[in-house]
């Protein structure tokens, strides 16, 4: 009966092991106390086995004796186990003792000694036999009892090693930082001791084997009281953190200034923030448990709420609503956009709503619409409103069958006004005039519009609106400009010129309705402004296209529509780029892409070209220093200078002003100047050419032989390269006459030691030609055509990057 009653008492930790991995769940701690309680149970197991003498021989008792003594020896490394798991589980304060004792090789190495510690008792040198005991107290049993050999030191160094684990695992607990985590480690460590010390009594015979029932019993309450204790703090912990995470949480949706909240299956409010009871006028806390109705001042946005929140819900999918016009409390409209969310929790739903308030968007919005159609300084509509309103106004007139007037309004002299009194009195007019025009009704015609299209230019649309309506329109404007124009200090008369096309007798779409009032504004202009014309055929077409080109071409000047690009110069025996040819070219935003050889010859007759050759020039040079300074090797930049260019009284002082400014080498800059212009005046062109060589710049004369130009004087010239005009080359392989010419020059240039290059050359066999006739400098779109800047430098500066420039004969670069 002892036998069956000591068995019972193995349940108990088995028990309290099972009780742990549900209480703690399954982690590496509960499963190494779990392996804990299985050893102290094997150990009860194992002393019981010495009872049952009464059940099996002697010879079975002692094979199970040995075999389940495993628990018993595997108690203190399990025990250390549990520590280094719990360590591991919390934070340690750092410590070299922690470092180098509690660690896996320390845990292995227990096992490992344990194990042999283990193996010992199996042979006579560990167990030598048993022997019988017979009680003869109160309580009579008998049992095997085992007599030990020659290595029981060992087994006794085993309890010693117990010992020495427990006093670490204090030591140890005690740098532990969380609380819970040490004081159950503390009541384990403690409880394990007295439990292994009852069981140890088992050594004394005279206790009957019985102390290891006490032993396993104290183990397996002792410890499952504070994994029990420890398991309720953790709740508690974790509910407090719970706690504080609901807590965070409404903080932030409160500090967050979108509008959030959430509602239940029935409406009601069950999380609101600050921003949306605000937004009503209420506390937040007063929204919990009531409906949207009873606080939103619009009752049919509540509604219409309540119709989405239970769409949500039925379908569970997430509702976006881009843009909502909502009232708040103090009957101001505002802007939201909207995402609505079905949460579900433990089968109860939910509608989570976070609305973005959106009114300072659609305020910037408006407002950046407003700016897209109106000019700033004066409000009225811009350019952009003024092609839109002419479209539609246009297709209205075209269904109704009536006339559509475009008027084009320019200041007289408004140039000189703005430069000789400052750009600002130049703004105040145009504001005033802005203003006078906008009040330019008339009882006749009621329906116009009045735009600025930019600098002093203003144009009308007017609706429905015969040719005579029109004219008296015009004669009023021009009235308006009678009356003088008061600018702070200054009083002001100011003229205007305006140019009147109609639809559709004038075009029928609108770009060509602008561009005839802008034609007949350029009438009146010519015609003695401060008048007004109206568009007609008779009107000269090359006239219309000058004066429109010539009108562009100023603004071009102005508006970022001329660009650069650079045609190499290489030489064709070392195959390297020796220089580059600065061209211009012009994309007007309103004409398109204008050729050169249309633009450049209105340029030099209107006068535009000495702004123009400025900016060539200034742009070209600033360009190349910019290139040298990023490391690529320098080469010279050609920049041609027409005639009027060339006469200007200041010409040089301009070309030494922007190699200053620019801070280019003179050496890198040439210049090209055409035989009509060495015609010209010989001494002063002798001078100026003198001034420039002695600056540095190279010069350069081309078209050669397209002119008049005499030897004699060409020999005076201290120029470095003549350059062979296109027009030669040209079918310079079929063409006899053009290769005589081309011979000639090339042997002109050699006998005055200059250099020659040729231009326009577009095939292989142009190109043998020159190069067997010794010109070995060329350029054209055999073998590039003018790039811009980024091509230029892609193609042939980076790969060309730190080579050495082929020196050709004479002074020059080339």
């Amino acid at each position: 009966m002892i036998f069956l009653l000591m068995i019972s008492f193995a349940l108990f930790p088995l028990a309290a092991g099972i009780t742990t991995i549900y209480i703690l769940g399954k982690t590496k701690l509960s499963k190494l106390l779990f392996i804990f309680f299985i050893f102290a149970s094997f150990w009860q197991i194992d002393v019981s086995f010495l009872h049952a003498h009464e059940f099996f021989s002697n010879s079975v008792i002692e094979f199970l004796f040995q075999l389940f003594r495993f628990g018993s020896i595997m108690v203190a490394p399990t025990l250390f186990a549990v520590i280094y798991t719990a360590i591991n589980q919390t934070q340690m304060i750092e410590s070299r003792m922690v470092k180098y004792t509690v660690n896996k090789i320390t845990v292995v190495t227990l096992y490992i000694w344990s194990t042999f510690v283990y193996l010992i008792g199996w042979s006579h040198k560990g167990i030598q036999s048993f022997e019988l005991v017979k009680s003869q107290g109160l309580i009579k049993v008998s049992f095997l009892y085992p007599v030990y050999g020659d290595w029981s030191w060992i087994f006794n160094f085993n309890t010693c090693m117990f010992i020495i684990i427990t006093v670490i695992s204090l030591v140890l607990s005690k740098k532990l930082k969380d609380s819970e985590t040490k004081t159950f480690i503390r009541y384990f460590i403690i409880i394990a001791t007295v439990g292994y010390c009852i069981g140890f009594l088992n050594m004394i015979k005279c206790y009957l084997l019985l102390p290891s029932s006490i032993a396993v019993l104290f183990l397996s309450i002792g410890i499952l009281i504070p994994v029990i204790r420890m398991h309720q703090k953790i709740i508690t912990k974790m509910n407090n953190a719970l706690l504080d995470q609901k807590e965070f949480f409404h903080k932030i949706i409160d500090l967050n200034p979108s509008y959030i909240y959430a509602k239940s299956q029935d409406g009601k409010y069950t999380v609101t923030n600050q921003a949306y009871g605000v937004l009503f006028g209420v506390n937040s806390e007063d929204l919990i448990g009531n409906h949207e109705m009873d606080y939103n001042p619009d009752l049919d946005m509540a509604m219409q709420n309540a119709y989405i929140d239970y769409e949500v819900l039925t379908t569970l999918a997430e509702k976006h609503i881009p843009e909502n016009e909502i009232i708040d409390a103090q009957g101001n409209k505002r802007w939201i956009q909207t995402v609505k969310l079905p949460i579900v929790s433990s089968g109860d739903k939910q509608v989570l709503t976070v609305a973005t308030d959106i009114t300072q968007r659609k305020i910037n919005e408006k407002r950046r619409e407003w700016e897209a159609l109106h000019d700033p300084l004066t409000g009225l509509p811009n350019r952009r409103a003024f092609h839109q309103d002419l479209n539609e106004k246009m297709k209205t007139a075209a269904l109704n069958n009536e006339n559509v007037a475009v008027i084009f309004l320019d200041l007289d002299r408004f140039k000189i006004i703005n430069d000789t009194l400052n750009h600002e009195n130049g703004d105040l007019l145009l504001k005033k005039v802005a203003e006078r025009l906008s009040n330019a009704d008339d009882k006749r015609v009621t329906d116009f519009s009045v735009y600025r299209l930019g600098g002093d230019e203003f144009t009308f649309i007017l609706s429905s609106v015969t040719k005579d309506e029109t004219t008296i329109f015009v004669k009023r404007i021009l009235n308006i400009f009678k009356k003088s124009f008061m600018l702070k200090d200054h009083e002001l008369y100011v003229t205007s010129s305006l140019g009147i096309s109609m639809y559709p007798t004038d075009g029928d779409h609108p770009d060509i309705l602008i561009k005839n009032a802008d034609i007949a504004m350029y009438c009146s202009k010519e015609s003695g402004r401060n008048s007004y014309s109206f568009f007609t055929q008779e009107m000269n077409h090359d006239y219309q296209k000058k004066m429109v080109l010539e009108k562009a071409l100023r603004k071009a000047l102005y508006s970022n529509e001329l660009k650069m690009v650079y045609q190499p110069k290489i030489d064709i025996e070392t195959n390297s780029i020796i220089g580059m040819e600065a061209l211009v070219r012009w994309e007007s935003s309103e004409l398109g892409m204008i050729s050169p050889s249309e633009f450049i010859p209105l340029a030099e007759e209107t006068g535009i070209i000495l702004p123009l050759g400025e900016w060539v020039l200034k742009s070209a040079c600033l360009q190349n220093k910019i290139w040298q300074d990023m490391g690529y090797t320098p080469i010279p930049v050609s920049v041609n200078i027409s005639m009027r260019q060339f006469n200007e009284g200041n010409f040089v002082e301009s070309v030494m002003n922007i190699l200053k400014e620019t801070n280019l080498d003179a050496h890198y800059l040439d210049l090209e100047i055409t035989e009509s212009i060495s015609m010209a005046d010989i001494n002063s062109v002798i001078c100026r050419l003198n001034d420039l060589k002695t600056m540095g710049i190279s010069i350069s004369i081309d078209d050669f032989g397209t002119g008049y130009s005499s030897l004699s004087y060409l020999k005076k010239f201290p120029i470095n390269s003549l350059k062979i005009d296109r027009s030669f080359v040209k079918d310079i392989t079929s063409n006899s006459e053009n290769r005589a010419i081309v011979k000639t020059i090339i042997s002109v240039a050699n006998n005055l030691n200059l250099d020659v290059i040729a231009e326009g050359v577009e095939t292989e066999e142009e190109l043998l030609f020159l190069k067997s006739n010794g010109c070995l400098v060329v350029q054209g779109y055999l073998l590039s055509p003018p790039l811009s800047g980024e091509e230029f430098e892609r193609t042939f500066l980076e790969q060309h990057k730190g080579s050495v420039l082929s020196k050709r004969k004479g002074p020059t670069v080339f």
